[in-house]
């Protein structure tokens, strides 16, 4: 009787404490929790209410020659448009002004060549430009202030000594894509650390079977997918045929794993022939056909969002996807759809909503913004730019509402100062 009574009190224990449908769960593998999220969204799906409220039309301008744009905003509203592959970038302020070029091309300071992998970005009060294994610095207004040489082509910076790299190395066992964290050396004849952050063997491209020929794709060819978190010091990475997502600090450990049960969508001839119509229509490329995958990666891209929020592009279909949102403790809490007519393919979040390029009917393309009015737990789409405010003050840098910057005393002497913000509105 006793052994009966034991036994269903186990039972009980098992059904009470065990996984549940719908929850979240923290499991420790060796050492390292991993946030195992259900299949659905904690807080279910939403579709943004959006409202479109800045147009830029680049070519407007007879100076702007741009092939095409990527493009990078501060958060006063600058917005610099800029091509990665013809050194050109080009500045407008918050009311869609154009204020000039930014760079020249040349070999001279604060000049760049024609040159691929060519980036510009706001940092530390300043815009930052790299391209041509070097990197210089200019002011909010445009003036160069000065260069030097890195040695690498930066994907994301984390602050002028300090970035990630993307490269690619091959041994005797195939090729090795590499994500890593470089940290420059003060002393010009030390070597420049280098932290593997994340690396596979033999992915980024789709090989034919003998070898000789690749490609690649975005919905079935295995990579690596990572987006770096400047406000949290927070590194998201992953390969792109699992739903596994390791988020790091700056030294490279893991915090925790994000997972989430995921089924792979499988693609028949048909649908080979659309993803890869160029080797349907050439006798001659119809190896690629049979190279391709029988089913489609897991996860399209990650991108971050406001407040610690993480965006997955989840892979659902066939060149389709939805928008898996997960908060600062890794937990799958949203999907987020846009309206019909608008895509979230090229977007960047902003703590307003987002930015992307669209394509008019001219077929030129034009930077656009739009503010998103429902989700306030991650976005504020009041927020707005104010005003501009002069501080006689130099090398100035912002981090957690708290001012530094350099002083001078009436001895010429310098000190480091720091100053806590108090906002105060006028009513």
């Amino acid at each position: 009787m006793k052994k009966r009574i034991y036994l269903i009190l186990m039972i009980s224990l098992f059904i009470c404490c065990g996984p549940k449908e719908g929850k979240v769960e923290k499991v420790i593998i060796d050492g390292v929790a991993h946030i195992m999220n259900p299949e659905t969204p904690l807080k279910g799906t939403v579709q943004l209410d959006v409202e479109k409220t800045r147009e830029i039309n680049p070519y407007l301008h007879v100076e702007v020659k741009l092939r095409g744009f990527k493009f990078i905003r501060d958060t006063d509203g600058e917005v610099i448009l800029y091509d990665d592959t013809d050194t050109e970038a080009q500045r407008f302020n918050r009311n869609g002004e154009y204020l000039g070029s930014l760079v020249r091309k040349g070999q001279g300071p604060g000049e760049f060549p024609n040159y691929r992998f060519f980036k510009v970005c706001f940092m530390e009060g300043q815009i930052w430009a790299s391209g041509a294994l070097k990197m210089a610095k200019y002011d909010k207004n445009g003036q160069f202030l000065e260069e030097r040489k890195i040695g690498y082509r930066p994907t994301v910076f984390v602050d002028e000594n300090t970035f990630l790299i993307e490269k690619t190395d091959r041994d005797e066992e195939g090729w090795i894509e590499r994500i890593s964290l470089v940290s420059l050396s003060a002393d010009k004849e030390k070597k420049s650390s280098e932290i593997d952050f994340y690396k596979e063997r033999n992915v980024g491209f789709i090989e034919s079977k003998d070898g000789r020929a690749g490609f690649a794709d975005s919905w079935g060819t295995p990579g690596i997918r990572f987006a770096y978190d400047q406000e949290n010091k927070k590194f998201y990475v992953g390969l792109n045929t699992k739903y596994k997502i390791y988020v790091k600090n700056l030294k490279g450990e893991i915090l925790y794993v994000i997972e989430k049960p995921y089924k792979h969508v499988g693609v028949s001839m048909a649908d080979k022939k659309e993803l890869v119509p160029w080797a349907a229509e050439d006798i001659s490329q119809k190896w690629a056909l049979s190279a391709y995958p029988d089913t489609l990666v897991a996860v399209k891209d990650i991108k971050i969002l406001p407040k610690g929020y993480l965006a997955v592009y989840r892979v659902s279909g066939v060149q389709t996807y939805e928008v898996d949102v997960f908060d600062p403790e890794g937990k799958f809490v949203y999907v987020i759809e846009p309206p019909e007519e608008l895509s979230l393919d090229d977007v960047k979040f902003y703590g307003f909503g987002f930015a992307t390029r669209e394509t008019q009917e001219d077929e030129f393309l034009v930077y656009s913004e739009y503010t998103i009015k429902n989700l306030p737990d991650i976005f504020d789409h009041l927020g707005r730019y104010l005003a501009k405010i002069p501080l006689k003050m130099k090398s100035l840098f912002w981090k957690k509402n708290k001012l530094y910057a350099i002083e001078e005393d009436e001895e010429g002497f310098q000190s480091v100062k720091r100053y806590k913000l108090i906002w105060k509105l006028k009513k």
